[in-house]
């Protein structure tokens, strides 16, 4: 009789993130970079049932771009995963426009795991603040655990 192969521990599979922006090149790049960074990216535009593939990833965090033209349908998508009690404890990266509108923006976002990022950034500043991100989410994750 064969031996089964161990089961990999989750800490030992890359952070699953899902990137959600309507630009398809931009959706790209973002995944070369996240998965040179060590994580497992999914990518994918907002638009009607992302809400339930999110579900289904599952991911470690979710980074969504809210586009300039008011993005209906990002922010639909936004209010859903800070009601479904399956997403509302992923953290958020929302990329935003720089446009003076931030703290605006950041006193809508009902997600309580979210953090604003302003656009035009860099790549290295978005793994910066995806690392900080998770780094807080780990900490109140284990501070709400004892």
């Amino acid at each position: 009789m064969p031996i089964p192969l161990p089961v990999p521990l989750a800490d030992s599979l890359p952070p699953r993130v899902a990137v959600l922006d309507d630009d398809q090149v931009f959706l790209t790049l973002l995944r070369d970079v996240l998965t040179e960074a060590g994580y497992e990216a999914c990518t994918l535009r907002p638009g009607i049932g992302g809400h339930e593939v999110l579900r289904t990833l599952a991911p470690a965090a979710i980074i969504l771009d809210l586009p300039d033209d008011a993005g209906v349908l990002a922010w639909r998508l936004l209010a859903l995963c800070a009601r479904d009690a399956h997403l509302r404890h992923i953290p958020l990266l929302v990329c935003v426009p720089d446009d003076g509108h931030a703290s605006d923006r950041a006193s809508a976002l009902h997600h309580p795991r979210s953090t604003l990022v302003c656009k035009p950034f860099t790549l290295d500043a978005l793994l910066t603040s995806l690392e900080r991100l998770q780094g807080q989410h780990a900490g109140a994750h284990s501070a709400h655990a004892t």
